[in-house]
């Protein structure tokens, strides 16, 4: 690859401002790629997801209705617009910078030079390759269209960056999010005290019991990242909210927060106070099964034969490997270049690693493509 044009050409895509609810953001995006795998002789499409978000783009190399191999990256990223005017594309020795450089328009554009790459040899094969608009907001509104495509494929690769030491990702947790809203009954507080019903008193009962939720010889964790409520000190609480973040490794424990959550809202320590839990399993568990495990030692055989090294990581975080993997998908993740720092103002790509992680991704499509 031509690492000072893929620069230059990332340069382009990080410079286009594209919040996850930016949606002329994420469609500007969108048309650039399209353009490049348009004449490149792709088979593309842009599929409406919704008023919200922009549009996620569909591309096909050989037979639409069965994939040899699915790649999907995303297009927004998590800084509103404007943050480019402030922050754009830079280059600081070996590390490229900017809102969504390494988060994740480096792997899109992998995706874009390997359709390149791939259509220019007249590879026999198909091959779909799938950007969505959302993927920051837990993909709401592109999840049927990536299912719908992983369902097609016999392998998935997810295009998020390497992790900082160069290493893959084969396991992700599961993400369950829940918001939680308390309805009360306001009064004064010095005056006649009784005669309401708190509700950030009864987020306090609950919070016991969430916490208690957590379970660490499982893999599960439980953080309430958000708690809002009250109108002021001498007013008991009418209302209160609070939105809980859990991370499963097992489906069997999502079922069983959401079992606990449930019991909760039926029966709330003050009956005159209304629970409402919103939300559930937003990503399922990434795990490791035998197919899986076979894609990964064929991926550690192509690194070998390219003289790249990397080892293996569970990952915390989420990303859309979590759906195709539970479809039964073989997936791999970070198959884009190195990179760190994702959603601060440090993120960053290694331009070293350009040259090196596309020739290692192109070897093992092509080897996924002749099995």
């Amino acid at each position: 690859m031509d690492v000072q044009q893929y620069l230059k050409d990332l340069e382009t895509l990080v410079d286009m401002d594209s919040f996850s609810t930016y949606p002329e953001g994420t469609a500007r995006v969108a048309a650039w790629i399209k353009d490049r795998l348009d004449k490149a002789g792709w088979t593309t499409e842009l599929i409406p997801v919704g008023d919200a978000v922009g549009p996620c783009l569909k591309a096909v190399w050989g037979n639409p209705e069965h994939y040899d191999v699915i790649l999907l990256g995303h297009m927004d990223t998590v800084f509103p617009a404007g943050t480019v005017k402030e922050r754009p594309f830079s280059i600081e020795g070996d590390h490229y910078k900017g809102p969504g450089s390494a988060d994740m328009k480096c792997g899109d554009l992998f995706m874009v030079y390997l359709a390149e790459a791939l259509a220019a040899e007249k590879v026999a094969g198909n091959v779909c390759l799938l950007f969505n608009p959302d993927e920051e907001i837990s993909s709401r509104y592109s999840r049927p269209v990536i299912e719908r495509e992983a369902r097609k494929a016999d392998h998935a690769l997810i295009m998020e960056s390497a992790r900082p030491n160069g290493d893959l990702v084969n396991e992700r947790k599961g993400i369950c999010k829940y918001t939680i809203t308390f309805q009360g009954i306001a009064s004064h507080a010095g005056v006649n005290p009784d005669q309401g019903a708190s509700a950030i008193n009864e987020f306090i009962r609950w919070g016991e019991k969430l916490i208690a939720l957590a379970d660490r010889k499982a893999g599960t964790t439980l953080n309430i990242g958000l708690v809002q409520g009250g109108t002021a000190a001498n007013v008991v609480a009418a209302q209160c909210r609070c939105v809980v973040d859990v991370r499963i490794k097992k489906s069997s424990e999502g079922d069983r927060i959401e079992r606990a959550l449930r019991e909760l809202e039926a029966h709330p320590f003050d009956d005159r106070v209304k629970v409402t839990v919103d939300g559930g399993v937003a990503r399922p568990p990434m795990m490791p099964t035998e197919k899986s495990l076979a894609f990964c030692h064929l991926a550690d055989q192509i690194a070998a034969e390219q003289g790249i090294l990397f080892h293996w990581q569970a990952a915390g975080g989420g990303s859309d490997g979590n759906f195709t993997s539970a479809l039964g998908v073989p997936t791999l993740d970070g198959l884009g270049p190195v990179g760190g720092n994702g959603h601060a103002v440090t993120e960053y790509g290694e331009i070293s690693s350009l040259e090196p992680r596309f020739r290692f991704l192109e070897a093992l499509v092509k080897a996924v493509l002749t099995k």
